[in-house]
């Protein structure tokens, strides 16, 4: 009996070692570990959230990417990709357009939400949206129409939008494209959910759309 005990803790020992030599792999080389810091890509992931992003710069239309600041060294965005070269992007009378047509979405009953960036409570819209077959949660401040924006065909890189739809200033409706070779990579998973109210119920290991 002792002797099985001695093998199944060094067989434990062994596997821990192999599993602690994968994860720091995939940490250095394939992963990294973000902290959102700001409320632009709410309800889908919200300041406070641990991300996972896999390194790459191969995504789709409707993925959410981490990329370089195109403008500010140093600082980073995280915005889900509506436009790519040759598609034209704009808001017009509220609703995201790309080339001229409004992703199918569905809408939800408006809700109460903590801003913890701000410290206020506000009454947001939600719906779900669907670029790609890429289903994601919107927010838009009740009672705040989006400003319109006049059409803008992307040149070469990649036109970024926050979830957030209300949320000014972390999008390229504000720093334009980004280039998409300078990419870090895609938001995969969340890894720690900091708190959200339980209508959206986010929470640790979601797999991110």
């Amino acid at each position: 009996m002792r002797d099985f005990t001695k093998g199944a803790l060094k067989f434990l020992g062994v596997v821990a070692v192999i599993l602690l030599a994968v994860g720091a792999v995939l940490y250095f080389f394939f992963v990294r570990v973000v902290t959102v810091g700001h409320n632009a890509m709410a309800p889908t992931v919200m300041l406070g959230d641990q991300i996972l992003v896999w390194r790459t710069q191969d995504f789709e239309l409707g993925e959410m990417v981490l990329c370089p600041h195109p403008s500010e060294a140093n600082r980073y965005v995280l915005g889900r990709v509506v436009g790519r070269a040759g598609q034209t992007i704009s808001i017009e009378r509220g609703n995201l357009h790309i080339n001229g047509q409004v992703p199918d979405h569905d809408q939800h009953d408006p809700i109460r939400w903590t801003d913890m960036e701000s410290g206020r409570i506000r009454t947001m819209r939600w719906a779900t949206e669907d670029i790609l077959s890429h289903e994601h949660y919107t927010f838009v401040e009740e009672g705040r129409r989006l400003p319109d924006t006049r059409p803008h065909q992307v040149r070469g890189g990649a036109y970024l939008m926050s979830d957030n739809r209300s949320y000014i200033g972390e999008d390229s409706r504000t720093f334009g494209e980004v280039s998409e070779v300078s990419c870090i990579g895609r938001a995969f998973m969340r890894l720690t959910a900091a708190e959200n109210p339980a209508e959206i119920g986010n929470s640790a290991l979601d797999i991110l759309e």
